[in-house]
């Protein structure tokens, strides 16, 4: 079994080059326990529902592993793949050791972008310049996802082959 071929609490649009991530939501989000805003409950400026329903439709082929946001903190969850407390408690360590750096590299995926918005606004703005602020933006985004996924390969370590199979029949 490919362990990366479902894993995902990336901010999904993070996958899609100029449109902002939508800020995780649910149970757990890292915001804190779902509703408006991105990682660390931070409202996101300027967000439309426009914008929101083209994310939730790219969080669909993100790459997933359980559903978006804390899910062992769902009780249902849990009991149908036979979590343990002691599993939860591991996975709440484990995404609060993350939690910052996460947040941090979605911060700065979400300034790069802005950067590339300023300089494609430029009239000015040369090829290079404009390439450059593109590289960021990738580079941003490769961070972000490289970091989320580390958390989340930690976390399914957690689980045993069974548990992994009834949470992949849950999606």
């Amino acid at each position: 079994m490919c362990l990366v071929a479902g894993l995902s609490l990336l901010p999904a649009a993070a996958l899609t080059a100029q449109t902002p991530p939508p800020p995780p939501t649910g149970p757990g989000a890292p915001g804190g326990h779902g509703g408006p805003g991105g990682p660390g409950g931070m409202k996101r400026p300027g967000g439309s529902s426009a914008q929101d329903a083209k994310s939730a439709a790219a969080s669909r082929n993100a790459l997933q592993f359980g559903p978006v946001g804390r899910w062992w903190d769902d009780r249902s969850v849990a009991h149908q793949i036979g979590l343990s407390s002691q599993q939860q408690k591991k996975m709440d360590s484990i995404f609060n050791a993350n939690r910052a750096t996460i947040v941090e590299s979605y911060k700065s995926f979400l300034n790069a972008q802005s950067n590339l918005e300023k300089v494609n606004k430029d009239a000015s703005a040369d090829k290079a310049t404009v390439f450059a602020a593109v590289d960021a933006v990738n580079q941003a985004r490769s961070a972000l996802q490289k970091n989320t996924l580390a958390m989340l390969m930690q976390i399914r370590e957690q689980m045993d082959a069974a548990q992994i199979e009834k949470l992949q029949k849950l999606q």
